[in-house]
């Protein structure tokens, strides 16, 4: 319509305009997902190259598969019961249908575009993931929960577009090979990012891409020396990272000897130690329960800190177990004179609930964490506020609902109440704001939709690995990506996942294969 009236391609511009506004977006904030989302379907509708986008909409499997998803959710109201749910499940899922069939029902998207919307992609990323790190590093004057770096959208999502970001990268470092001095600092910083964010689907992501681009390079190399030394090489990295976890659990669980003989048995103002001598719950490679006298502890606790010792932390925990692992951790004893040697900046940590001083140091403080939780899980502790505890709790439960529903489904609309009525009949130890659905996007899909719906979605998923013929490093990396964070989280149930989803994918899945030429620019 207004290429008619204005003579220039507006609608042209204007799509353009409005997958900037979306790419921006998605790193940003919702509002500008949505109003990228409401204009890609209003120019779509206004330009009405109805005919066109008919015919494209035919040829294209991956879309039949999309809306035989979309329409069975709706068949899936005959046995749903919480419609509320259900309108606001399928009202927020509106862009995973929409910019999917615009991108697939439209010309496709040239290389010039492509790029462009990958600059400012990776400029968007630089300048948030930026922001995050000088926020929480240096403008917060008690940094305590990792989570708090991501100041824009959910750290977990943060985390997807990281690893998206690497991919860019990488995509560019062949495409580009001349600007290798600007990809391989944005590569490098995106890395070092994600190491420092704690994010256990951000260190999902890195190993996953590392095996992608190791095993697309391998069977990339033709030259056979070459292909050998970087063989090689894998095989050191590889030797490299599994010594680093072996040094880590061996930093953790290194036998620490004690005998009653051993260990003073009083403190210094003559209280008996409580020392539980077969007790191996550790922090920091240390024995929480040896050197303890709750009394004095409990004491000069109460005299330091306004938040008392036998109530909650600000984040819920148990405080007397957050000052006993934060000592532990700090190698003094869980006694008066420990508390006092505590700075005013130890006293504000434990207060907000960390549990250790490596707490925010990177990947052997992660692993750490998950090393102490299977040793909480083993010893049949409380799984709450133990992030790996509550996943492997999440998993148990979905998969006691798919098996009683793994033909047709609960319906969208009643996940969430048979997640909750699951926890109850099953008398988990979450607490229920700790009770969630799946982390999974696959598991979460089935049980809502049946196995017709999964195997939709997934038929959805795979089709452009058949529809695109030039399937290049962008295209493997990004779906790759996409593929690995719907198993390992429940990423297509938030706008800020959705967004991102239905943008890149729809960007990889519908490029003009004629105009893509992936090989080195002069």
């Amino acid at each position: 319509m207004f290429d008619k009236w204005l003579k220039i391609p507006a609608h042209y511009y204007l799509h353009i305009t409005a997958l900037v506004i979306l790419t921006v977006g998605v790193c940003l904030h919702n509002t500008l997902m949505s109003i990228g989302a409401i204009w890609i379907i209003a120019n779509w509708l206004i330009e009405a190259k109805f005919k066109l986008y008919w015919t494209n909409f035919k040829a294209n499997r991956g879309l039949w598969a999309l809306y035989g998803f979309f329409i069975l959710g709706f068949i899936s109201l005959l046995w749903t019961t919480d419609f509320e749910y259900a309108n606001k499940d399928m009202a927020q899922k509106v862009p995973l249908f929409v910019v999917p069939l615009v991108m697939g029902t439209r010309v496709l998207l040239e290389k010039k575009v492509l790029h462009f919307l990958l600059y400012v992609f990776l400029g968007v990323l630089l300048l948030t993931s930026g922001i995050n790190y000088y926020r929480y590093n240096v403008v917060l004057e008690v940094a305590v929960d990792i989570r708090e770096m991501s100041y824009f959208i959910s750290h977990v999502r943060f985390a997807v577009l990281m690893a998206l970001g690497m991919v860019v990268c990488i995509y560019f470092l062949k495409v580009k090979s001349r600007l290798w001095w600007l990809f391989i600092p944005i590569f490098a910083w995106l890395i070092y990012y994600t190491l420092k964010s704690q994010t256990i689907n951000g260190y999902v992501l890195l190993l996953a891409l590392a095996f992608l681009l190791s095993a697309y390079l391998l069977i990339s190399l033709k030259n056979q020396l070459v292909k050998i030394l970087f063989l090689a090489l894998c095989t050191a990295v590889t030797m490299v990272f599994f010594l680093f976890v072996n040094s880590s659990i061996k930093s953790y669980t290194a036998p620490v000897q004690f005998t009653p003989q051993d260990v003073p048995q009083y403190t210094v103002n003559g209280r008996l130690y409580m020392h539980s001598f077969d007790v191996q719950e550790r922090e920091n490679g240390n024995l929480i329960w040896m050197f303890v006298q709750v009394e004095e502890l409990e004491n000069e606790w109460n005299n330091r800190s306004s938040i008392a010792y036998d109530s909650l932390d600000r984040k819920g925990q148990p405080m007397f177990g957050t000052i006993l692992r934060y000592m532990t951790s700090k190698g003094i004893n869980k006694d008066s004179v420990g508390v006092h040697q505590l700075t005013e900046e130890d006293i504000s940590l434990i207060e907000n609930g960390t549990t250790s001083t490596e707490s925010n140091s990177g990947v052997r403080a992660k692993f750490h964490e998950f090393l102490y939780q299977y040793e909480t899980y083993q010893n049949g502790g409380d799984p709450n506020g133990q992030s790996l505890l509550q996943r492997l709790e999440h998993f148990k439960i979905a998969f006691t609902i798919l098996g009683d529903n793994w033909l047709g489904g609960v319906g969208i609309g009643d996940v969430q109440k048979e997640f909750e009525n699951e926890y109850e009949r099953s008398n988990s130890k979450l607490l229920v704001e700790n009770r969630h659905r799946a982390h999974s996007q696959f598991l979460t899909f089935w049980i809502s939709h049946g196995i017709i719906g999964f195997t939709l979605f997934m038929i959805f998923f795979f089709a452009p690995f058949v529809k695109r013929k030039q399937k290049d490093l962008l295209f493997y990396g990004v779906m790759f990506i996409l593929f690995v964070a719907c198993i390992f989280q429940d990423l297509i149930e938030t706008q800020a996942g959705i967004s991102l989803f239905a943008l890149f994918y729809s960007i990889v899945a519908n490029l003009d294969d004629a105009n893509l030429e992936v090989q080195k620019e002069d």
